[in-house]
């Protein structure tokens, strides 16, 4: 696993949560750390989820995120930090 890249994720997934929009340079990274996980665990949830957030992101697509969405991506920048922790 790329730490670099998952606490770049962790990070723009709490930037989001927070409301702020994240670095499109932690995003393109973070997007392609988790995809090499999604490869290797395509049925875990929250990394798809994150995956494909950051993915959108990345491609130009704006999030506009509600109260729920924000919440949803602070849960999932807690999975990604929690990937930290077994590297």
């Amino acid at each position: 696993m790329n730490r670099k890249g998952l606490l770049d994720a962790a990070t723009a997934l709490e930037d989001l949560a927070a409301g702020r929009t994240p670095a499109p340079a932690q995003v393109a990274a973070g997007a392609a750390a988790l995809e090499k996980i999604h490869a290797d665990y395509p049925a875990w949830r929250d990394v798809g989820d994150a995956l494909f957030g950051l993915k959108a992101l990345a491609g130009g697509s704006g999030m506009a995120l509600d109260t729920k969405g924000r919440q949803r991506a602070g849960r999932l920048a807690d999975v990604v930090r929690s990937l930290l922790d077994q590297i």
